[in-house]
């Protein structure tokens, strides 16, 4: 052979193993695709199974526990008294009655947060929202919601479960609408 020869031949072996790679390549390039495509598919469906799962979970706080056995009142308080205002902090029946009202203001805004922490498993979140809201009713008053907030209170620093928990949460809702009735009828 020639050194013509030899450069055509080295010129067509390496063709060749260009072809092959290139080949290669194509094959490689084309089965990442579908590759690509199987992954994003299957991401796919695992967000659409996530997606199920999170809009059956987002029912409210009544239909995660079974509240077809709970009786409520669970426990049965004497009516919330604001005399403890008047006595201790030495307020007007007037201005005890205005902070009554507040506070009827103020619990009905944590009912949610309370309601989130218990779906949510979140005891210290749950445990600082109920003591805050627990302070405040028993410094104006007894008895009713704060009776039962104390009951509440007790009942998250023991960890006890969460459907006790909820069933705590339906007595305080019971005497705050107790409560209620009786601020407005004031």
């Amino acid at each position: 052979m020639n050194g013509s020869e030899t450069l055509l031949l080295s010129l067509a072996i390496f063709l060749l193993v260009t072809m092959i790679f290139y080949s290669a390549y194509l094959h490689l390039r084309s089965s990442r695709g579908k590759s690509a495509e199987s992954q994003a598919q299957s991401l796919k469906n695992m967000l659409d199974e996530y997606a199920q799962k999170v809009q059956e979970d987002e029912g409210g706080i009544d239909e995660k526990f079974n509240i077809d056995d709970i009786v409520i009142p669970t426990k049965k308080f004497d009516t919330f008294d604001n005399s403890r205002a008047v006595d201790e902090m030495g307020l007007t029946q007037e201005e005890a009655d205005n902070f009554v009202l507040e506070l009827v203001k103020a619990l009905e805004s944590e009912i949610p947060h309370i309601e989130e922490a218990i779906l949510n498993a979140d005891m210290k979140k749950l445990e600082d929202t109920v003591h805050t809201i627990t302070g405040s009713s028993s410094t104006l008053g007894s008895g009713g919601v704060s009776s039962a907030l104390i009951s509440f209170y007790t009942a998250v620093q023991h960890r006890d479960a969460y459907q006790d928990l909820y069933v705590h949460l339906q007595n305080v809702k019971y005497y705050l609408a107790q409560l209620k009735k009786q601020t407005q009828s004031n």
